[in-house]
């Protein structure tokens, strides 16, 4: 879908209800590490603020941008959310080390997310193991996920509640 208004959602967040919040933006995200040693997503101990739009952890040098994990409108396939470096992807990551058709999420019945990594040139690690092609891998809110070389963590509105709080 693209990046995130942080603004907006900042100003939400301080104007808003937890509950209001979350009933407002229902949906999943994935925070990417900018940065060019993009360490490990630890948002349960980071101190964030807004700069210029982007969530930054304080007295850190790493800068982290909002995606939605949504369908992208008119793409086909609604089972299934496609994550790469192309433009007619639903979750975009202009990374190089990211393929034009990297991974995609899987959406169960229940509602709960399969990440399938679609045999990229540099791969998906999900928590630190590196997932094999084509086999579907439950993931879960909080989950660390590496495309290529491009950092993420699986959030949801609850804890990106908690982040704009900061």
């Amino acid at each position: 879908m693209g990046l995130v208004d942080t603004q907006d959602l900042i100003k939400k967040a301080h104007s808003l209800t937890r509950a209001e919040f979350v009933a407002k933006h229902p949906s999943l995200y994935l925070a990417i590490a900018k940065a060019g040693d993009q360490p490990a997503i630890g948002f349960e101990t980071a101190v964030w603020s807004n700069y210029g739009g982007k969530i930054k952890a304080v007295g850190a040098k790493v800068d982290y941008e909002l995606i939605e994990v949504a369908k992208a409108p008119g793409n086909p396939y609604p089972e299934r959310i496609s994550i790469g470096r192309a433009r007619n992807c639903d979750v975009v990551l202009r990374d190089p080390s990211v393929s034009k058709l990297h991974a995609h999420f899987r959406v169960r019945p229940n509602g709960k997310l399969d990440l399938v990594d679609l045999d990229s040139q540099n791969g998906t690690s999900l928590n630190g193991r590196t997932l094999a092609a084509n086999l579907p891998e439950c993931i879960d809110v909080g989950d660390a996920i590496v495309f290529g070389a491009l950092t993420a963590k699986l959030i949801d509105s609850d804890s990106l509640f908690d982040i704009l709080q900061e």
